[in-house]
């Protein structure tokens, strides 16, 4: 195609043109260039007219024009794009190229953005360097444009921030994420860096999207252009949380070992001779050289001519060897004043583990020295009455075992408990107590030879240990001078006070193989002195030993006995001698036990009481009663009351009363056919409160008896005063009752002053015809006992009810 000359308006257009201007056809031959063609590229028009345009394209970009021109011959649209060309020189420019169809031509103008492009490339590679430093580094960077006043912040700042990449927040959503005291801040020097140009440098809390605190660096700095004005503010974001925290923990340490009550210092391992570098102000106090005195010298200069010189040799050794070193160490202050220096030296290693500083913890310890021997004293001794205590007690034990072993000797322990302590103590107040015990450890060592030992065992308890003893028999003589001096009257500010002891022995030639077991037994046998009346001694046998093995075995028994319900109740009746009618049968406790057979009450009644099992045993008692009281009554004629013993313990708790209205709730029972047995002794401890319980008892319908009466040392006052329904005749009173007249004396007594007091009586224990004939002869009373029935269970005293209601002899019970 021959060269085309630009017509008409566009001819002018087309010679001044800025942008390369030139004409194509759909081959992709040039058909003619503009005069900047021509300048940008080098080429005069006569070299290129005629030649494919693709002559000055980078090659690899020839495809763009192939496309370009395919599209244009199919009349697309074709939107701008971007190709390289190639100067004469070889150079390359980038052409952003715009081209369009006319008449059986191609018009293209392109225009010259190398300098774009240039700029465009070092974006991406600063943005992509940006990417790096925030990838690598973890350091953010942001920018505001003033023009538009919104943050652009790259990936890490939205990491920081907890929020997805790519969030664009606004100025104040930005500075809302910083923590509430910081956003005046960030906000002020935010502001100055935009109105002032002032960068700034701040270190403040953030919180983020997900509610976490960190600490951040944000540095800012603004950015001008050619006229000096503010285009934009730029910075970087840093997570500064671990080092804020080792901050805080180097703060925190550093505080922690000058306010420290230990003296610290430290010395330059690297330097000749050790030179001190620091010291805190405990290190000052302690040695009362000041810092500046002490920098710069040994830790020698503490020392003096009585430093023990082993211990000079352990901690030479010690820092030689490079290793940790514990001494007490005597020093001396700056006073010349000696004083006890516990001493922990630490070497401190780099990373490469070259020791660089010796480190020293130092605690004036001369304090504690003084009062070392006093600890090691009231350790083994007891504080009031500074006598051994059982460490030391058990340590002299052994001994005298060992030696009486040794050289066929004896060792004899004494057991010493003071008779009715508590009742001075609960009374007369603890000082005067105290006051006695000191008294008592006096006068026990008083009497002893020096090489004895008298030890506080606890409380008012003490322990004798005499040992290398010649014979057992030896013990006598001291144990009777003991017993005396401490039954010898006690003076406290000038009243006398009298106090017993009572003692129990054991003694052994020394080849026990436990010798604390000489405590447990002599322990055994006070308790036999203080069953035997007090102040008194028992000696320790084998056969001691059983009974309280036995008592423990049957302790335990006792509580699977509870716990497996082995007991069960047998009925004894009771009868009306006029009419030989029962009126009334008493609910005894029986125990089979399972291995053992029969165990009789008066084996473990007492032991439950003293072990606090008769509560259970009792309640138990109680409600089975009832709910058989309720059968008995149930087939019988005439009604019948059931007797049940109660307990002291079951009497005097909290609730008693409540627990006997709830039995008569849940069982049905009449409360006037339940007939509660009870002592005297149960009586006579709180008198006023126990005749109160009696008259609610009253109140709720149930009868009261008063068991055994006439064994007991009742004041008969109270008896008056007893809100009760029956007196019951004890059986020793019975036994000789035909022919010992003093004891028919009594019963006749009892028997009168009950019904003087509107009282109804029953005499239990009566076993043989006589006594009933005689009895029944002189008394219009209630009787129980052998003779009639023995207690039975629950299906035979039923049986026995049914016949008694048809007698054989109608004036006569019907004994079995």
């Amino acid at each position: 195609m021959p060269f085309v000359k630009p017509q008409g308006k566009l001819d002018h257009f087309f010679l001044l043109s800025q942008d390369l201007f030139c004409c194509i056809d759909f081959a992709g031959t040039l058909l003619n260039a503009n005069p900047m063609f021509e300048t940008l590229l080098g080429y005069a028009a006569g070299e290129l007219v005629g030649k494919s345009c693709g002559t000055v394209v980078e090659p690899s970009d020839i495809a763009v024009i192939e496309e370009a021109l395919a599209r244009l011959q199919s009349h697309e649209k074709v939107t701008p794009f971007d190709v390289r060309a190639l100067t004469k020189s070889g150079n390359v420019l980038w052409l952003e190229v715009t081209a369009t169809v006319g008449d059986q031509v191609i018009y293209v103008i392109a225009r010259d953005i190398s300098r774009r492009k240039t700029i465009e490339k070092q974006l991406t590679r600063n943005q992509r360097l940006f990417q790096i430093v925030g990838e690598t580094a973890l350091i953010g960077g942001w920018y505001v444009d003033m023009s538009e006043r919104l943050p652009i912040w790259s990936n890490e700042v939205c990491r920081l921030h907890g929020v997805p990449e790519g969030f664009q927040p606004t100025i104040e959503e930005a500075i809302g994420f910083y923590e509430p005291s910081s956003q005046p801040r960030i906000r002020q020097v935010f502001e100055a860096c935009c109105e002032q140009g002032l960068s700034f440098d701040e270190e403040l809390e953030i919180i983020t999207r997900q509610k976490q605190r960190r600490w951040v660096r944000v540095i800012g700095k603004a950015m001008r252009d050619e006229l000096g004005r503010i285009i934009q503010v730029q910075g970087s974001t840093q997570d500064v949380t671990e080092r804020k925290a080792t901050e805080r923990q180097l703060t925190l340490l550093e505080r922690s070992v000058e306010s420290s009550t230990n003296g610290v210092v430290i010395v330059d391992a690297q330097q000749h001779d050790l030179p001190i570098v620091y010291v805190n102000a405990a290190f000052e106090r302690i040695t009362g050289y000041s810092r500046d005195a002490a920098l710069g010298q040994n830790c020698r200069f503490l020392q003096g001519e009585g430093t023990d010189p082993t211990t000079l040799k352990k901690l030479r050794k010690g820092i030689h060897a490079q290793q940790e070193v514990h001494v007490v160490i005597r020093n001396h202050r700056r006073n010349g004043m000696p004083f006890w220096n516990d001493l922990y030296i630490s070497p401190v290693r780099d990373t490469a583990g070259i020791v660089t500083h010796f480190v020293g913890v130092q605690n004036d310890i001369t304090t504690q020295r003084e009062y070392q021997a006093q600890l090691r004293h009231n350790a083994s001794h007891d504080a009031l009455t500074g006598l051994p205590n059982r460490l030391l007690l058990d340590q002299r034990l052994a001994k005298g075992c060992l030696l009486a072993k040794r050289y066929h000797r004896y060792i004899a322990v004494l057991f010493v408990d003071l008779d009715d302590f508590k009742p001075i103590n609960d009374t007369l107040g603890h000082e005067v107590g105290d006051h006695i015990l000191i008294e008592v450890a006096k006068r026990l060592e008083e009497e002893l030879r020096p090489w004895d030992t008298v030890a506080r065992f606890g409380g008012d308890e003490f322990i004798v240990l005499l040992p290398d003893l010649a014979y057992e028999k030896d013990v006598m003589q001291v144990v009777e001078r003991l017993l005396a001096c401490l039954s010898a009257p006690y003076w406290y500010r000038g009243s006398e006070l009298r106090i017993t002891a009572s003692m129990g022995i054991a003694t052994n030639d020394g080849t026990i193989s436990d010798p604390r077991q000489l405590i447990q037994q002599a322990d055994l046998a006070m308790y036999k002195a203080k069953r035997q009346g007090r102040n008194t001694y028992q000696w320790y046998t084998d056969e001691l030993n059983r009974k309280v093995v036995e008592r423990v075995n049957l302790r335990h028994a006792l509580q699977h006995a509870i716990e497996q319900s082995q007991f069960e109740l047998h009925y004894q009746p009771q009868i009306h001698g006029p009419s030989s009618r029962v009126t009334g049968v008493e609910a005894l406790i029986r125990w089979y036990h399972p291995e053992r057979g029969n165990i009789p009450p008066g084996q473990f009644i007492s032991l439950a009481e003293d072990t606090g099992q008769i509560m259970p045993i009792s309640e138990w008692i109680l409600e089975r009663a009832c709910f058989d009281a309720v059968k008995l009554n149930a087939n019988a004629t005439t009604p019948v009351t059931m007797a049940v013993n109660i307990s002291p313990m079951q009497f005097q708790r909290p609730g008693f009363l409540a627990s006997i209205q709830q039995v008569l709730e849940k069982s049905g029972l009449a409360p006037e056919l339940l007939e509660l047995e009870l002592t005297e002794g149960v009586l006579m401890d709180s008198t006023e409160h126990a005749i109160q319980t009696l008259k609610d008892l009253g109140s709720l319908g149930v009868h009261i008896a008063l068991d055994d009466f006439g064994t007991g040392f009742s004041s008969l006052s109270y008896l008056k005063r007893l809100p009760i329904n029956k007196l019951k005749i004890d059986r020793s009173f019975i036994r000789d009752v035909v022919n010992d007249s003093r004891d028919a004396a009594i019963v006749d007594g009892v028997v009168t002053m009950a019904a003087k007091l509107g009282l109804e009586v029953l005499i239990e224990g009566v076993e043989t015809a006589e006594q009933y004939a005689y009895l029944n002869a002189r008394h219009s009373t209630h009787f129980q006992g052998f003779y009639f029935a023995r207690p039975m269970p629950l299906s035979a005293i039923s049986t026995y009810l049914q016949e008694s209601q048809h007698p054989h002899n109608d004036s006569e019970p019907h004994p079995t």
